[in-house]
Protein backbone atom coordinates (compact mmCIF):
# COMPACT_ATOMS: atom_id res chain seq x y z
CA UNK A 1 0.00 0.00 0.00
CA UNK A 2 0.94 3.37 -0.71
CA UNK A 3 1.63 6.41 2.09
CA UNK A 4 -2.07 8.20 1.01
CA UNK A 5 -3.68 4.40 1.21
CA UNK A 6 -1.50 4.06 4.53
CA UNK A 7 -2.87 7.49 6.08
CA UNK A 8 -6.27 6.94 4.94
CA UNK A 9 -6.04 3.69 7.58
CA UNK A 10 -4.54 5.38 9.82
CA UNK A 11 -7.47 8.02 10.00
CA UNK A 12 -10.06 5.55 9.88
CA UNK A 13 -8.62 4.07 12.69
CA UNK A 14 -8.04 7.12 14.55
CA UNK A 15 -12.20 7.52 14.63
CA UNK A 16 -13.01 3.99 15.93
CA UNK A 17 -13.81 4.39 19.61
CA UNK A 18 -15.45 1.70 22.06
CA UNK A 19 -18.89 1.15 20.27
CA UNK A 20 -17.37 0.83 17.17
CA UNK A 21 -14.60 -1.44 17.91
CA UNK A 22 -17.52 -3.66 19.37
CA UNK A 23 -19.22 -3.89 16.08
CA UNK A 24 -15.51 -5.14 14.34
CA UNK A 25 -14.80 -7.16 17.55
CA UNK A 26 -18.13 -8.66 16.86
CA UNK A 27 -17.46 -9.66 12.54
CA UNK A 28 -14.15 -10.84 14.14
CA UNK A 29 -15.68 -13.41 16.44
CA UNK A 30 -18.01 -15.03 14.09
CA UNK A 31 -15.38 -15.75 11.76
CA UNK A 32 -13.14 -16.91 14.36
CA UNK A 33 -16.19 -19.42 15.58
CA UNK A 34 -16.56 -20.98 12.08
CA UNK A 35 -13.12 -21.37 11.49
CA UNK A 36 -13.01 -23.32 14.86
CA UNK A 37 -16.17 -25.56 14.19
CA UNK A 38 -14.76 -26.28 10.48
CA UNK A 39 -11.54 -27.53 12.27
CA UNK A 40 -13.15 -29.40 15.35
CA UNK A 41 -15.93 -31.21 13.04
CA UNK A 42 -13.82 -33.13 10.06
CA UNK A 43 -17.12 -34.04 8.01
CA UNK A 44 -17.99 -30.39 7.82
CA UNK A 45 -14.59 -29.13 7.25
CA UNK A 46 -14.91 -32.25 4.53
CA UNK A 47 -18.00 -30.09 3.26
CA UNK A 48 -16.67 -26.89 2.83
CA UNK A 49 -13.58 -27.70 1.11
CA UNK A 50 -15.33 -29.45 -1.35
CA UNK A 51 -17.93 -27.19 -2.11
CA UNK A 52 -14.59 -24.48 -2.19
CA UNK A 53 -13.08 -27.23 -4.95
CA UNK A 54 -16.46 -27.02 -7.14
CA UNK A 55 -16.19 -23.74 -7.26
CA UNK A 56 -14.47 -22.10 -10.98
CA UNK A 57 -11.42 -19.60 -10.09
CA UNK A 58 -13.24 -16.57 -11.38
CA UNK A 59 -15.84 -17.36 -8.69
CA UNK A 60 -13.57 -17.81 -5.31
CA UNK A 61 -11.71 -15.02 -6.50
CA UNK A 62 -15.33 -13.46 -6.27
CA UNK A 63 -16.16 -15.47 -3.16
CA UNK A 64 -12.80 -14.01 -1.49
CA UNK A 65 -13.49 -10.50 -2.68
CA UNK A 66 -17.18 -10.40 -1.70
CA UNK A 67 -15.47 -11.32 2.05
CA UNK A 68 -12.86 -9.29 2.07
CA UNK A 69 -15.02 -6.25 1.25
CA UNK A 70 -17.01 -6.85 4.88
CA UNK A 71 -13.84 -5.62 6.59
CA UNK A 72 -13.73 -2.53 4.10
CA UNK A 73 -16.89 -1.43 4.97
CA UNK A 74 -16.54 -2.16 8.38
CA UNK A 75 -13.26 0.08 8.62
CA UNK A 76 -15.62 2.81 6.77
CA UNK A 77 -18.85 2.67 8.32
CA UNK A 78 -18.76 -0.05 11.74
CA UNK A 79 -22.31 0.66 12.54
CA UNK A 80 -23.47 -0.13 9.92
CA UNK A 81 -24.28 -4.07 8.93
CA UNK A 82 -21.85 -5.39 6.66
CA UNK A 83 -23.15 -5.82 3.05
CA UNK A 84 -23.30 -8.34 0.47
CA UNK A 85 -25.09 -11.34 2.89
CA UNK A 86 -23.39 -15.00 2.68
CA UNK A 87 -25.55 -18.13 3.62
CA UNK A 88 -24.03 -20.31 5.51
CA UNK A 89 -22.36 -22.40 2.99
CA UNK A 90 -20.35 -19.55 1.16
CA UNK A 91 -19.78 -18.34 4.33
CA UNK A 92 -18.02 -21.16 5.41
CA UNK A 93 -16.17 -21.63 2.33
CA UNK A 94 -14.66 -17.91 2.43
CA UNK A 95 -13.14 -18.23 6.14
CA UNK A 96 -12.02 -21.66 4.43
CA UNK A 97 -10.56 -20.05 1.27
CA UNK A 98 -8.99 -17.31 3.35
CA UNK A 99 -7.53 -19.38 5.85
CA UNK A 100 -5.98 -21.51 3.69
CA UNK A 101 -4.77 -18.35 1.84
CA UNK A 102 -3.14 -17.61 5.39
CA UNK A 103 -1.12 -20.97 5.82
CA UNK A 104 0.03 -21.78 2.10
CA UNK A 105 3.89 -21.20 1.78
CA UNK A 106 4.85 -21.89 -1.90
CA UNK A 107 8.47 -22.74 -0.48
CA UNK A 108 7.29 -25.93 1.57
CA UNK A 109 4.25 -26.76 -0.19
CA UNK A 110 3.73 -30.65 -0.86
CA UNK A 111 1.18 -32.64 -3.22
CA UNK A 112 -2.01 -33.74 -1.09
CA UNK A 113 -1.93 -30.90 1.30
CA UNK A 114 -3.77 -31.69 5.00
CA UNK A 115 -5.40 -28.65 4.92
CA UNK A 116 -7.04 -29.45 7.75
CA UNK A 117 -3.76 -29.50 10.11
CA UNK A 118 -1.62 -26.72 7.88
CA UNK A 119 -4.40 -24.44 8.82
CA UNK A 120 -4.55 -25.44 12.46
CA UNK A 121 -0.94 -25.25 13.05
CA UNK A 122 -1.13 -21.39 12.03
CA UNK A 123 -3.69 -20.63 14.37
CA UNK A 124 -1.68 -22.31 17.35
CA UNK A 125 1.44 -20.16 16.31
CA UNK A 126 -0.90 -17.17 15.61
CA UNK A 127 -2.24 -17.38 19.20
CA UNK A 128 1.41 -18.07 21.05
CA UNK A 129 2.12 -14.69 19.47
CA UNK A 130 -0.62 -12.96 20.35
CA UNK A 131 -0.26 -14.25 23.82
CA UNK A 132 3.26 -12.88 24.07
CA UNK A 133 1.88 -9.27 23.10
CA UNK A 134 -0.96 -9.16 25.85
CA UNK A 135 -4.42 -7.79 25.58
CA UNK A 136 -5.73 -4.99 23.41
CA UNK A 137 -7.79 -3.92 20.52
CA UNK A 138 -5.27 -4.08 18.02
CA UNK A 139 -6.59 -7.88 18.05
CA UNK A 140 -9.41 -7.22 16.99
CA UNK A 141 -8.69 -4.57 14.78
CA UNK A 142 -5.41 -5.84 13.03
CA UNK A 143 -7.37 -8.64 10.99
CA UNK A 144 -9.55 -5.80 9.92
CA UNK A 145 -6.96 -4.07 8.68
CA UNK A 146 -4.71 -7.04 6.95
CA UNK A 147 -8.07 -7.98 4.90
CA UNK A 148 -8.25 -4.13 4.16
CA UNK A 149 -4.72 -4.73 2.22
CA UNK A 150 -6.00 -7.98 0.65
CA UNK A 151 -8.62 -5.93 -0.99
CA UNK A 152 -7.21 -3.82 -2.52
CA UNK A 153 -4.26 -6.42 -3.99
CA UNK A 154 -6.75 -7.83 -5.38
CA UNK A 155 -8.97 -5.49 -7.23
CA UNK A 156 -5.05 -4.88 -8.61
CA UNK A 157 -4.75 -7.96 -9.52
CA UNK A 158 -8.47 -8.42 -11.21
CA UNK A 159 -8.01 -5.23 -12.73
CA UNK A 160 -4.87 -5.99 -14.92
CA UNK A 161 -7.35 -8.95 -16.55
CA UNK A 162 -10.80 -7.61 -16.68
CA UNK A 163 -12.10 -5.10 -19.11
CA UNK A 164 -13.18 -2.19 -17.91
CA UNK A 165 -16.08 -0.38 -18.12
CA UNK A 166 -19.23 1.07 -15.93
CA UNK A 167 -21.39 -1.23 -13.65
CA UNK A 168 -25.23 -1.22 -12.65
CA UNK A 169 -25.60 0.39 -9.30
CA UNK A 170 -26.65 -1.94 -6.54
CA UNK A 171 -30.33 -2.44 -6.27
CA UNK A 172 -30.66 -1.26 -2.80
CA UNK A 173 -29.00 2.29 -3.85
CA UNK A 174 -31.84 2.67 -6.41
CA UNK A 175 -34.26 2.38 -4.12
CA UNK A 176 -33.35 4.46 -1.39
CA UNK A 177 -33.26 7.50 -4.24
CA UNK A 178 -35.42 10.91 -2.67
CA UNK A 179 -37.91 12.39 -4.79
CA UNK A 180 -37.93 15.10 -6.59
CA UNK A 181 -40.98 17.07 -7.01
CA UNK A 182 -39.80 20.36 -9.13
CA UNK A 183 -36.62 21.19 -10.93
CA UNK A 184 -34.73 20.08 -14.31
CA UNK A 185 -33.84 16.52 -15.33
CA UNK A 186 -30.37 16.46 -15.52
CA UNK A 187 -30.37 14.00 -18.34
CA UNK A 188 -33.16 14.97 -20.55
CA UNK A 189 -33.33 18.80 -19.82
CA UNK A 190 -37.16 18.81 -19.98
CA UNK A 191 -38.73 20.15 -16.44
CA UNK A 192 -39.87 17.76 -13.36
CA UNK A 193 -43.20 16.96 -12.21
CA UNK A 194 -42.21 13.85 -9.99
CA UNK A 195 -39.03 12.61 -10.17
CA UNK A 196 -35.91 11.34 -8.27
CA UNK A 197 -32.71 12.85 -7.14
CA UNK A 198 -29.24 11.62 -6.34
CA UNK A 199 -27.69 11.96 -3.10
CA UNK A 200 -25.80 14.20 -4.43
CA UNK A 201 -28.89 16.65 -5.25
CA UNK A 202 -29.39 16.61 -8.80
CA UNK A 203 -32.65 15.74 -9.80
CA UNK A 204 -33.78 13.28 -12.86
CA UNK A 205 -36.88 11.74 -14.30
CA UNK A 206 -37.30 8.41 -13.00
CA UNK A 207 -37.17 7.03 -16.23
CA UNK A 208 -34.45 8.68 -17.03
CA UNK A 209 -32.21 8.05 -14.13
CA UNK A 210 -33.52 3.99 -14.44
CA UNK A 211 -32.17 3.63 -17.17
CA UNK A 212 -29.11 5.43 -16.84
CA UNK A 213 -28.08 3.31 -13.65
CA UNK A 214 -28.85 -0.15 -15.16
CA UNK A 215 -25.47 0.70 -16.75
CA UNK A 216 -23.78 2.67 -14.39
CA UNK A 217 -23.65 3.93 -10.95
CA UNK A 218 -22.70 7.11 -10.91
CA UNK A 219 -24.12 10.38 -11.25
CA UNK A 220 -24.22 11.64 -14.81
CA UNK A 221 -23.56 15.04 -13.48
CA UNK A 222 -20.96 14.87 -10.96
CA UNK A 223 -19.78 11.44 -11.19
CA UNK A 224 -21.09 10.88 -7.12
CA UNK A 225 -20.86 6.87 -7.33
CA UNK A 226 -23.91 4.68 -5.45
CA UNK A 227 -22.89 1.56 -4.67
CA UNK A 228 -22.58 -1.31 -7.15
CA UNK A 229 -23.16 -4.72 -8.31
CA UNK A 230 -19.55 -5.26 -9.13
CA UNK A 231 -18.06 -6.58 -6.54
CA UNK A 232 -14.36 -5.08 -7.71
CA UNK A 233 -16.09 -1.61 -8.55
CA UNK A 234 -17.36 -1.54 -5.29
CA UNK A 235 -13.82 -2.59 -3.20
CA UNK A 236 -12.76 0.88 -5.21
CA UNK A 237 -15.45 2.91 -4.24
CA UNK A 238 -15.37 2.09 -0.65
CA UNK A 239 -11.56 2.61 -0.39
CA UNK A 240 -12.22 6.10 -2.15
CA UNK A 241 -14.74 7.25 0.26
CA UNK A 242 -12.21 6.10 3.11
CA UNK A 243 -9.44 8.43 1.56
CA UNK A 244 -11.71 10.82 1.00
CA UNK A 245 -13.01 10.74 4.57
CA UNK A 246 -8.88 10.55 6.31
CA UNK A 247 -7.97 13.44 4.00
Amino acid sequence: MDSATDEAIMASLLRLNPQTLQSLAGELRLRQRRLSFLLLSPPHFSLALSHLRSLSLTSKTLLLARFLLRSLSLLQSPLQRPPHRFCLRDFDAAVLLLAMCDSYDPSTAVPGIDWRSLIANRLAQEALCLAGLGGGWWQVIGPHVDAAGKCLRLVEAVKNTSASGGAAAAAAAVMSLGIAEVGECAICGEEILDGGTMPCGHPFHWGCILEWLRMRNTCPCCRFELPTVDIYGEIERVWKMIIKMGG
